[in-house]
C-alpha cells in the first residue's frame, strides 16, 4: 500500500512541476519573438527519481546555437568587380590549339594628312595618304616557338617631293605594292632567360630603333633613328631591318636584358680572284637595365599608358669592318596619380669609315616627353632632335648641314594604341638654309594585334 501512495504522489508532483515549467517558459519569452522551434519542454526529460528540485529555467549557453558556420559569402560571387575604366575591346583575333600552338591576325593602318615645307622652296606640299598599311601574323608552335610576320606598303599614295624632272607638271604618287617588313622565329630555350631569334628583324640598337610602329608615343620614330638603314647595300630601304640570328634574354629577376646578334650587313663584291660576300658579318648588341618592370616583348613600346612602371637605361653597339655605331638611352614611363609621365632620350653616333662610305660621321641627340591625362585620354608631347655631322677630312666632300627639329603635339588615346589620333607641328632648321621648313602631321591609327 505504501508503494502505491508513493507512486501516485510522485505522479502528482511531476505533473505540477511540468505545468509550472511550461508556464514559466511561456512567460519568459518576449511576445515579438517566437519560442525556439527546436527546443523541447523541460518535462520531456524528467530528472532522476530521487531529485525533485525544479530544473533550471533556461538551458545553458549551448542553447544559443553555436554559430552555425554561417560562411561569409565571397564578395566576388555577389558583386563582381567592374571592368577597369577605359577597357577596350579584344586586341587580337586569335585561334588556339590544345598543343600550345596558336595563330593571331592583326592589322595596322595609319591614315595621315601632312603639310611639309622646304628649306629652299616656298609653300608646303600637302598630302592625304596611308603612312603604314600592314597585315600582321603571329603566334606560337607547341608552346616553345613563337613566330611573327608582317607586310607593309609605307606611304601609300604619298606624292613624291622630288619628281623627275624637278619642274614636272605633276608629282607621281606611290602606287599599291607590298613588301615583307618583319619575318622571324623565336625559340624560347629557357623561358624569358634565353631566347633565339632568327630571320628578318630589327637589330638591337637604341631604344627608339627597337620600338614597334603600332605602339609609338609620338606620330612616328625620331627622324634620325635609322640613319644607317640604306647604307648596307639593299635594293630598297629596309627601315632598320636586317637578316640574321640574335640571342636575347632577361636575367637577374628581369632587371637586366641582353641582346646580341650576327646580321648580314654589307656584303663584299666579287673580284677577279675571289667570290663576293666573303667578309665577316655585322655584329650588334644591346644591354638594358630595368629598374622596375621589364619590357618583355621583342618590340619595345613608346609608352605603356599606365600598364607598366618602366625606368630603363640602355647601351648598344653595331660594328662591321671599319663601320662603328654606339648608342645610349634612358626611357621612363611612370604612372603618377592615375596619369602617366613618359620621356626618353637617345644619343647615337655613326661612323661609316672606309667601309660604309655613304654614311658620314654623325651624332644624333633625340628626345621626347609627355604627360598622359588618363581621364581625358589626352597627352601633350614635346619632341627635340639635333643631327650633327663631323667635319669632313681633307679632300672629302663637305658633310651635310646640321639639322634641328623642334616639335609639339597632342595625342588622343580613346582606346590606347588600338585607336588614336595624333596632331604634331614640327619646326625644322638647317645651318645655312634659306629659311625654316615647317611641318604639320595629323595621323589616325587603327592597330589590332
Amino acid at each position: 500500500m505504501e508503494v502505491n501512495v508513493t507512486s501516485r504522489l510522485k505522479s502528482v508532483l511531476f505533473g505540477a512541476i511540468g505545468s509550472f515549467t511550461l508556464a514559466s517558459l511561456a512567460q519568459a519569452q518576449p511576445a515579438p519573438e517566437p519560442a525556439p522551434a527546436a527546443q523541447p519542454p523541460a518535462a520531456a526529460e524528467p530528472p532522476p527519481a530521487a531529485e525533485i528540485t525544479p530544473p533550471p529555467a533556461a538551458p545553458p549557453p549551448a542553447a544559443d546555437p553555436p554559430p552555425l558556420a554561417t560562411p561569409e559569402p565571397p564578395p566576388a560571387a555577389l558583386a563582381p568587380n567592374p571592368p577597369p575604366a577605359g577597357a577596350t575591346a579584344p586586341t587580337a583575333f586569335k585561334i588556339e590549339a590544345a598543343n600550345g600552338s596558336s595563330l593571331k591576325l592583326g592589322v595596322l593602318l595609319q591614315p595621315q594628312f601632312s603639310a611639309v615645307g622646304d628649306f629652299t622652296r616656298d609653300s608646303m606640299a600637302m598630302n592625304l595618304f596611308i603612312r603604314r598599311t600592314r597585315i600582321l601574323i603571329g603566334g606560337s608552335l607547341f608552346g616553345t616557338v613563337e613566330y611573327f610576320l608582317d607586310t607593309d606598303y609605307p606611304n601609300l599614295f604619298l606624292a613624291s617631293s622630288s619628281p623627275t624632272p624637278p619642274t614636272a607638271e605633276s608629282s607621281p604618287k606611290n602606287t599599291p605594292g607590298m613588301n615583307i617588313q618583319d619575318a622571324f622565329l623565336t625559340y624560347k630555350a629557357v623561358g624569358d632567360a634565353f631566347k633565339i631569334d632568327a630571320g628578318y628583324m630589327l637589330p638591337p640598337m637604341s631604344h627608339n630603333a627597337v620600338q614597334g610602329a603600332g605602339t609609338l608615343y609620338s606620330w612616328d620614330y625620331f627622324a634620325g633613328t635609322f640613319q644607317h638603314s640604306a647604307a648596307f647595300g639593299s635594293s630598297g630601304n629596309p627601315v632598320g631591318r636586317d637578316a640574321g640570328l640574335q640571342l636575347r634574354g632577361l636575367v637577374l629577376d628581369n632587371h637586366l636584358e641582353y641582346r646580341v646578334g650576327l646580321f648580314q650587313g654589307l656584303r663584299d663584291g666579287q673580284t677577279e680572284d675571289e667570290v663576293g660576300a666573303n667578309n665577316m658579318f655585322r655584329t650588334t648588341g644591346r644591354v638594358q637595365v630595368n629598374v622596375f618592370d621589364a619590357e618583355t616583348g621583342f618590340f619595345y613600346a613608346g609608352s605603356y599608358l599606365g600598364s607598366k612602371t618602366v625606368l630603363s637605361f640602355g647601351a648598344a653597339f653595331d660594328i662591321q669592318d671599319d663601320y662603328k655605331y654606339f648608342a645610349g638611352d634612358v626611357f621612363a614611363d611612370l604612372p603618377v596619380g592615375g596619369n602617366v609621365v613618359t620621356a626618353q632620350v637617345n644619343v647615337a653616333h655613326w661612323d661609316g669609315g672606309d667601309f660604309l662610305t655613304t654614311l658620314p660621321k654623325q651624332t644624333l641627340l633625340a628626345g621626347e616627353a609627355g604627360f598622359h591625362i588618363s581621364d581625358l585620354h589626352l597627352a601633350p608631347i614635346l619632341r627635340f632632335e639635333k643631327l650633327m655631322y663631323a667635319d669632313g677630312e681633307d679632300g672629302a666632300p663637305p658633310p651635310p648641314s646640321d639639322l634641328t627639329r623642334l616639335g609639339i603635339g597632342l595625342a588622343y588615346f580613346p582606346s590606347g594604341h588600338n585607336l588614336n589620333i595624333k596632331a604634331f607641328y614640327t619646326h625644322n632648321t638647317i645651318e645655312d638654309g634659306d629659311h625654316a621648313a615647317k611641318q604639320f602631321n595629323l595621323q589616325g591609327q587603327l592597330y589590332v594585334f
